[in-house]
């Protein structure tokens, strides 16, 4: 037997249209992929229709696992570029030299 709706609930999943994140009037994209290589990349970009305004972004990030050591690059639509190298567990393959 199904239970008839409340009055609160009749009009919920019309606004959620509204309330849940869905931007009418932007358009907004984001992927994800790994080459074969094992080179992870990710982007993402929205644009608003009423302005015009677009931005973005794309990162890479490649690991080489033997020395601990994952290069990320950002790069937006703003032309600016980072880098990051962190190096993780492996203090041990370096020597110190006085």
């Amino acid at each position: 037997m199904c239970n008839t709706p409340t009055y609160y609930d009749l009009g919920k999943a019309a606004k959620d249209v509204f309330n849940k994140g869905y931007g009418f009037g932007m358009v907004k994209i984001d992927l994800r992929t790994k080459s074969c290589s094992g080179v992870e990349f990710s982007t993402s970009g929205h644009a608003y229709n009423d302005t015009g305004k677009a931005s973005g972004n794309l990162e890479t990030k490649y690991k080489i696992c033997n020395y601990g050591l994952t290069f990320t690059q950002k790069w937006n639509t703003d032309s600016t570029l980072g880098t990051e190298m962190p190096l993780e567990n492996r203090i041990s393959w370096l020597k110190v030299r006085n």
